[in-house]
C-alpha cells in the first residue's frame, strides 16, 4: 500500500525499514482502532465547525469512521505492517471510499498528536476498569477480614515471630494498601484527562482550529495547553500511570508471597481451592500455587516497563522522537497485566479458608512477651524495667486467651479495631467517584457516534 508520505517513487521505504520500525508495535495499533475513530470524528467536527469541510463532507467522514468501528468489532479491519500504523490505515480507508473527502480528515493535525489522543482515551478507559476490578478486590479483603477478625495468626518481624496478629488484621492491610493505591491512581488519571489534539507535529498549526472544542466532543477535562510540552508529556505521563500500576502490583505481589509461604506444608495457615492450583509432571503429590509465583514475576515485568519507559523517555531533545513508539507495548502491555492480575485475585481471596487449628498451634508462648510486659508496665514498673524482667524470664510468661489479647488492642487500626465499617465506606465513596467518571465517559463517546 502507498504510504500516507510518499511523494513520489524514490521518496518510499525499503521493507527491512517497515519491518524494523512497524511491525513490532502492529498488536498494540489494533487495541486502538476506536479510540483513533473517536479522535477522527472529533477532529471532523471541529473541521465543520471552522468552514475547512461542510455538513455533507462531515457527515460521510462520520458515517465510514463508525463503519470502521462496526468493521473492527466483526474482526473485519485491522493493522497490517506494511500499514505503518492505525492512523494511515483509518486514513486511507477514507480515501478509498470518499476520495477526495478522505483526504480532508488530516487537516490541522499530526500522526504524532492523533498517537497521543489514541493512547490518552485508551489509558482513561483502561483506568476505570482498573479502579472497578480494584474496588471489588477491596471488597473482597475486607469481607475475608470482618469473617476472620479475631481468629489469631502469628505476626512476623524479621521472618521472626514477635506478636499476635489475626487473619482480620493480615486481610485489612491489603485492602488498605489497594485503596492509598487507588488515589496515585487517581493522580495518574487526572494527569492523563488532558487533551493535546490541535498541537500537530509540537508546534501548532496555522489554521484557527478549536482546541476546547475537540477537547469537550472526547470527554476531556481539560486542553493540554503547550503544544511542544503534548509532546515531551507522552513518555511523562504513560510513566506515571505506569508507576501507579507498580504500586498496585507489589502490594498484590506482596500477597502473593506471603500466601505462598503460608500454605506451605511447613506452615499450612489456609486451604486453597485445588482448582487454583498446578500439579507436576513427576511428583504425583504436588499441588502448586503457580499463580502466586506468576504474580510475583509479573510485578517485576511491570517494574521492567517502568524502567524502560523512564529510560528512553530521559535525555531526549524536545519535540516529537520516534523512540516514544517503543514505550507504546510497554504502557499497553502494564494494564493489560494488571487488569487480568485484579480479576485472578478477586476470586482468589474469597476462596480462602484459614486452617485455625494450624493458626493458633504457631502462636509460640514468645508471642506473648510485648503483653506480659506491658501488663507489668499497667502495675506501675517502667517499660524498660519490664522488659528486662520478661525477657529473662521466657519460660515464666502465663499463656493468655490470644482472641482476648487482640481484642484488648482497641487502639485505632490495632487488630481490635480495624475500622472495617470506615473502610467500606470509604470504598463505597471511591465507587462513586468511579462511576461518576465511567457514566460521563461512556456519555461523551455515545454522543460522538450518535
Amino acid at each position: 500500500m502507498k504510504k500516507i508520505w510518499e511523494k513520489d517513487k524514490i521518496n518510499t521505504s525499503l521493507s527491512i525499514v517497515d519491518d524494523y520500525c512497524f511491525e513490532e508495535g502492529i498488536d498494540d495499533d489494533n487495541k486502538l482502532v476506536e479510540y483513533d475513530v473517536y479522535g477522527s470524528i472529533a477532529h471532523a467536527y471541529m473541521l465543520y465547525k471552522i468552514g475547512i469541510l461542510s455538513y455533507d463532507e462531515f457527515e460521510k467522514l462520520k458515517k465510514h469512521l463508525i463503519e470502521i468501528i462496526n468493521l473492527y468489532r466483526k474482526g473485519l479491519f485491522s493493522i497490517k505492517p506494511a500499514d505503518e500504523d492505525v492512523h494511515t490505515k483509518v486514513e486511507a480507508f477514507l480515501i478509498k471510499n470518499l476520495g477526495e473527502v478522505g483526504e480532508k480528515i488530516h487537516t490541522g493535525r499530526s500522526r504524532n498528536d492523533q498517537v497521543l489522543v489514541d493512547l490518552r482515551l485508551f489509558a482513561k478507559d483502561k483506568l476505570l476498569l482498573i479502579f472497578e476490578e480494584a474496588y471489588q478486590v477491596v471488597n473482597t479483603f475486607l469481607l475475608a477480614a470482618k469473617k476472620y477478625e479475631y481468629i489469631p495468626m502469628p505476626g512476623y518481624t524479621h521472618m521472626q515471630q514477635a506478636m499476635p496478629s489475626s487473619v482480620g488484621l493480615w486481610m485489612a492491610s491489603f485492602a488498605e494498601s489497594l485503596v492509598d493505591d487507588l488515589e496515585l491512581l487517581k493522580t495518574s488519571y487526572k494527569l492523563n484527562d488532558q487533551s493535546p489534539l490541535g498541537s500537530g507535529a509540537a508546534y501548532g498549526v496555522s489554521l484557527p482550529i478549536d482546541r476546547k472544542l475537540t477537547a469537550n466532543q472526547l470527554g476531556f477535562s481539560k486542553v493540554q495547553n503547550n503544544s511542544l510540552y503534548c509532546q515531551a508529556s507522552r513518555p511523562k505521563i504513560q510513566l506515571a500511570v505506569i508507576q501507579a500500576l507498580v504500586q498496585m502490583m507489589m502490594t498484590l505481589s506482596k500477597f502473593a508471597q506471603d500466601l505462598l509461604m503460608f500454605t506451605t506444608t511447613e506452615f499450612n495457615f489456609f486451604n486453597v481451592n485445588p482448582k487454583f492450583c498446578t500439579g507436576s509432571s513427576i511428583m504425583p503429590q504436588k499441588k502448586n500455587l503457580d499463580i502466586m509465583e506468576y504474580l510475583r514475576a509479573k510485578t517485576h515485568k511491570i517494574i521492567g516497563y517502568q524502567q524502560i519507559s523512564a529510560s528512553i523517555a530521559a535525555g531526549l531533545p524536545s519535540g516529537y522522537n520516534a523512540d516514544f513508539g517503543e514505550t507504546k507495548k510497554p504502557f499497553v502491555e502494564a494494564f493489560e497485566v494488571t487488569i487480568k492480575t485484579l480479576q485472578l485475585i478477586k476470586i482468589v481471596v474469597p476462596s480462602l479458608t484459614p486452617n485455625i487449628k494450624n493458626l493458633k498451634k504457631a502462636c509460640k508462648k514468645e508471642l506473648l512477651a510485648t503483653h506480659s510486659a506491658y501488663e507489668l508496665v499497667k502495675k506501675g514498673l517502667s517499660f524498660r524495667k519490664a522488659y528486662k524482667k520478661i525477657g529473662a524470664n521466657l519460660k515464666s510468661i502465663a499463656e493468655i486467651d490470644l482472641v482476648e489479647i487482640l481484642k484488648q488492642t482497641n487502639h485505632l487500626g490495632g487488630p481490635g479495631n480495624l475500622g472495617i465499617s470506615k473502610a467500606f465506606t470509604r470504598l463505597k465513596n471511591e465507587k462513586l467517584w468511579r462511576k461518576k467518571q465511567q457514566v460521563e465517559f461512556k456519555a461523551v463517546i455515545n454522543k460522538l457516534l450518535k
